[in-house]
């Protein structure tokens, strides 16, 4: 397996290209670049030389999907996602103008004075806080040309990745799982040390608290690989999370 990472949006977001060493076959992992960042992401991603094959997003949030449309155009990749969050993937202003009516404050500052600028024709959406000055970009994505459900086998090249639906974050949040590759790519569920916000629209924090345990039966040596963040293992999320050592796990 070879594996590169990218650091992209203002998050930032790990975006992750996953190729078969033998065909360079090779899936995308969020690509959360913003308009701006595109040129200059495609060239790197495109200088190893990988046939992308699959564009995947873990979940629906703005910071991992806005590449989606810039990456099918260039490469005719399928996209891939859950079915739960394909809403907020497809229209991101439907999500950002429901997180303002519910009081969702400003994911930067916590204030509560931010706006919605939403083009439908161009397919982008900004949310804006005029608190902080923080200013979200939300790029549609095209329709998924499948969607993935929990057990789903992802085949490039000689790589299988299964999908774990790991819901929480949000509710069509997955994981993507290659057990002979002992790798895990966790989205916003699990990061090193810490578990993804069940506090934005749609959150379930007694979801998540159900997603980790799936992912606690994965074996110790398992590579995890979020969405954000340093990597780490199972093992050591096992053993040190603070969240996961409040589940009572032995």
């Amino acid at each position: 397996m070879l594996l590169q990472r990218y650091l992209v949006g203002p998050a930032p977001t790990n975006l992750y290209v996953v190729a078969c060493e033998e065909t360079l076959e090779a899936i995308v992992i969020d690509p959360g670049f913003e308009e701006k960042e595109g040129d200059r992401i495609l060239q790197r991603i495109f200088e190893p030389g990988p046939k992308i094959r699959f564009i995947v997003n873990t979940h629906g949030h703005a910071d991992h999907i806005g590449g989606n449309r810039l990456l099918k155009d260039s490469t005719r990749g399928d996209i891939l996602f859950h079915e739960k969050d394909s809403e907020m993937i497809t229209r991101p202003w439907v999500y950002f103008s429901e997180s303002l009516k519910r009081g969702i404050p400003c994911p930067s500052c916590g204030g509560s004075q931010s706006v919605v600028e939403t083009d439908e024709e161009k397919g982008r959406a900004i949310l804006r806080c005029s608190t902080c000055g923080f200013a979200l970009e939300g790029l549609a994505s095209p329709p998924a040309d499948r969607l993935l459900h929990g057990g789903d086998i992802i085949e490039v090249g000689s790589l299988r990745f299964e999908v774990i639906h790991t819901p929480g974050h949000s509710p069509g949040s997955i994981s993507l799982y290659s057990r002979d590759e002992k790798t895990v790519f966790t989205g916003d569920t699990l990061f090193r040390g810490s578990i993804g916000s069940t506090d934005f629209l749609w959150g379930s924090h007694q979801d998540i608290m159900k997603s980790l345990d799936k992912l606690m039966e994965l074996p110790d040596d398992t590579v995890a690989y979020p969405g954000h963040g340093e990597k780490t293992t199972i093992g050591t999320e096992r053993r040190t999370n603070p969240h996961i050592l409040k589940m009572n796990r032995p």
